[in-house]
């Protein structure tokens, strides 16, 4: 969770990067640094606090329009399918982001009427992208993206599950700035943000300000779904907004009670983050419980992590089974004979069952020393960097025990794959440290298969065990 110190988000406001953590419920922020400066060429990693930079972001908040939306339409909802043919159309339809096909997601329509309609979001701005390869750079990439709306929709519909069936608008007004968001039936249309310049004349100019500018939304919301707002809600410090602002638009305006009212320093922070400075850790996780745009090719490394554990799960049990049937015939077979020697057995001297004790005894001492096959697999599983998969495994607990790997190294450059390398062997060295260190001369190069944006290295190599 974002309750965990070894986790956190970053969220982009205005001109500023934040990197934010959670004390229990209480957000706080860790770091800030100008957006313009940490993109620049000459902005070092050593510039941001180790304690940031050694944790995982979980999730980056930006703004609303850094992600654009879209519809398309195709009869079918297999995964292997619309996920190419979305690719295809956005790359069609936005050639100045090369690399859109790697940063959308999709949701498909739940109307009957619309059915085969596919709900695509994507990254549309361009510094969104720098950013995001600026932080792959520094090694804290988020694992999912995100925007205040797809946030505050779900908050929404957990407060009022009515707004789920028609149409809604919140407006979240701070001081100096305002924003409003658009929903129908659960699915997020358009935002709008209005700020309040200096040489505006008080409460009364402000309000008429955005009286206008609500009306302008109304407006167009009403031309997109040929329908009408049912719930107008607004969040704001002060409970009177509501009714001042449903007296000017001369309509039910709903104060959305978040149970902050009167709590300084979460309107503080809301200055401070904006739109973000109201989500609690229960907000934010899961990511899965709202829309989010995720790395495709880290996607689906996350999608396969469960099938690869369940794999090696199920080989564990597999083994255990057969070895302990294995066990259960040698022992067996060993007592047999002795049925027909009993009498033998009686007659043999003191020193000849004291010699048989104590070979037995060895040949007991020597089983324990073998290494435990469930307890290799485990320990192995936990060497593995998050961009390694086991493609082969052998493991032999005859006289001489060793583990035969075969591994595929994802990488989108050498140095990274030197890097993934040098993990790898430190972390087997750790947790195997009574075996032979391996050391790179012993690792053998297999097949180099050159894909989009990244390479699958292939590697071989022997593990000694005792």
């Amino acid at each position: 969770m974002l309750k965990n110190k070894n986790s956190g988000i970053t969220v982009v406001h205005g001109d500023t990067l934040f990197f934010v953590s959670y004390a229990g419920e209480a957000i706080q922020v860790d770091h800030t640094v100008p957006l313009d400066l940490f993109l620049d060429d000459g902005f070092a990693a050593s510039s941001i606090p180790a304690a940031v930079r050694g944790r995982k972001n979980r999730l980056l908040v930006a703004p609303d329009y850094w992600i654009g939306q879209t519809s398309l339409t195709l009869q079918s909802q297999k995964q292997s399918i619309v996920a190419p043919f979305v690719a295809r159309k956005l790359a069609s339809e936005h050639p100045e982001l090369p690399d859109i096909g790697l940063f959308f997601n999709y949701a498909f329509s739940k109307e009957p009427s619309e059915r085969g309609d596919i709900y695509t979001f994507f990254l549309q701005d361009p510094l969104s992208y720098q950013l995001y390869q600026k932080l792959a750079i520094f090694d804290i990439a988020p694992v999912d993206i995100t925007i205040p709306a797809y946030v505050w929709g779900k908050k929404l519909e957990k407060l009022h599950p009515e707004v789920i069936d028609s149409g809604s608008g919140l407006i979240q007004k701070l001081s100096s700035a305002c924003h409003l968001y658009f929903y129908h039936k659960g699915q997020f249309l358009f935002s709008r943000s209005i700020q309040f310049s200096d040489s505006t004349g008080g409460d009364t100019d402000a309000l008429d300000a955005l009286t206008y500018e609500i009306n302008q939304s109304f407006y167009l919301f009403s031309q997109k779904e040929k329908a009408e707002l049912a719930h107008i809600f607004i969040h704001s410090s002060r409970r009177e907004d509501a009714a001042d602002l449903a007296e000017s638009l001369g309509r039910e305006v709903h104060f959305l009670e978040l149970g902050d009212g009167g709590d300084m320093s979460v309107q503080a922070m809301t200055e401070n983050l904006g739109p973000c400075g109201v989500f609690t850790s229960d907000d934010l996780l899961p990511a899965s419980s709202y829309m989010t745009v995720s790395q495709r090719d880290h996607a689906r490394e996350r999608e396969w992590h469960p099938v690869q554990m369940a794999g090696v799960i199920v080989g564990i049990l597999l083994f255990l089974l057969l070895g302990g049937a294995h066990l259960f015939l040698l022992k067996w077979s060993k007592e047999a004979p002795g049925l027909e020697t009993t009498g033998v057995m009686a007659s043999q001297s003191s020193s000849e069952i004291i010699q048989q004790y104590n070979e037995a005894l060895d040949v007991i001492l020597q089983e324990t020393r073998r290494p435990s096959s469930w307890k290799t697999m485990v320990d192995l599983a936990g060497c593995l960097p998050v961009n390694v998969r086991i493609k082969e495994m052998l493991l032999l607990v005859a006289e001489n025990p060793n583990l035969d790997l075969t591994c595929v190294v994802r990488a989108e450059n050498m140095a990274e794959f030197k890097s993934t390398l040098s993990t790898l062997l430190e972390n087997i060295g750790k947790t195997f440290s009574t075996s032979p260190r391996i050391e790179k001369r012993d690792i053998e190069l297999g097949e180099v298969l050159p894909l989009q944006g990244y390479t699958d290295y292939t590697i071989q190599f022997e593990l000694r065990l005792l």
